[in-house]
């Protein structure tokens, strides 16, 4: 194609563009959580969607797509028409920990998608059974190495979150933990509180009724800060490791070519959104601490976080069966 004919024409379609983004939304937006109803994704989701909805003038629609690690509701998305209406509610499992595991993913973490907003980080918190005898990770840790290989951990499958905290764990204090894993975060939790396995990572969110009843001890936030919803409890950072973090995350993100301007409209609403004190309780509420951040930030974000968690892998040399 000639230039003088190629110039136009991208001046049409960014005019085209241009115009969407003017308009945009003309119709209801579907907003996909690649997990069940009720968990931290979803009701972060529901928060947002709300809100957004309220301030776009067209309904944000919660549609549900568990599966496959999240994997099922990420190809939707990047498969969708670029256009604003169909979004992402993503966490790291989808962007930073399956493209580690899985070699043959439908969709590129970096590629398939464009970033709209971080919303909500919830650190994992290393709690035991109470009949273990410790009150402390360090406690944990001599334990554990007095009695190499007698101690488990509970994750909810190999490749999950808790299943690299507890490699962490065992990496970064040079202990051995003997891994159990079970099919999903409910049942590893009741394998902890029955007695069956000695330890697992909890995100707030899930962790905190039962630690407040005493079901669970909880020992330390796996972060380099304190959690807003257990402030009293120490970070792994300032007992001595700060490189054993681990968060769960959820952010929003569109298929990629979305227009510019519609990413920009989305994560500046949303940042209005954020900026709100009854979204901030309501994010608090779910053991979600709010975080807002957007574009370059939130995708240098999820970089770093890859970052770490291929590091994690690569080292415990982690697979799925």
């Amino acid at each position: 194609m000639r230039i003088n004919t190629l110039i136009p024409l991208i001046a049409a379609l960014s005019l085209t563009a241009a115009a969407q983004a003017q308009d945009y939304p003309r119709m209801p937006i579907r907003l996909i959580v690649p997990y069940s109803a009720g968990g931290m994704t979803d009701v972060v989701a529901r928060v947002i969607g709300q809100k957004l909805g309220e301030r776009l003038g067209q309904p944000v629609i919660v549609e549900n797509r568990a599966g496959a690690a999240t994997i099922i509701g990420a190809e939707m998305v990047a498969n969708a028409k670029p256009d604003g209406y169909t979004l992402l509610a993503a966490t790291n499992t989808t962007l930073t920990i399956n493209p580690w595991l899985y070699p043959k993913l439908p969709y590129d973490a970096v590629k398939s998608f464009a970033p709209i907003a971080l919303i909500a980080t919830t650190p994992s918190v290393i709690v035991v059974n109470p009949k273990v005898p410790v009150q402390t990770l360090q406690q944990l840790v001599d334990l554990a190495r007095a009695k190499p290989g007698e101690l488990s951990y509970a994750s909810y499958g190999n490749g999950s979150t808790a299943h690299l905290a507890g490699e962490m764990l065992r990496s970064r204090t040079k202990s051995n933990f003997l891994h159990v894993p079970y099919k999903g975060s409910a049942p590893a939790k009741a394998a902890v509180m029955g007695g069956e396995v000695s330890v697992t990572f909890e995100p707030a969110f899930t962790g905190l009724p039962q630690i407040q009843a005493g079901k669970l001890t909880a020992l330390a936030v796996m972060s380099d800060k304190r959690s807003a919803v257990l402030p009293d409890l120490s970070t792994t950072a300032e007992l001595g490791y700060p490189d054993m973090k681990m968060s769960a995350w959820v952010g929003i993100l569109a298929p990629s070519g979305t227009p510019p301007a519609i990413v920009q409209t989305l994560s500046g609403t949303i940042e209005q959104i954020m900026a709100q004190p009854d979204v901030r309780e309501a994010l608090l509420r779910t053991g979600g601490e709010p975080v807002g951040y957007s574009g370059d930030a939130f995708s240098a974000y999820m970089r770093d976080e890859s970052a770490r968690y291929g590091r994690v892998i690569a080292d415990a040399h982690i697979r799925i069966d």
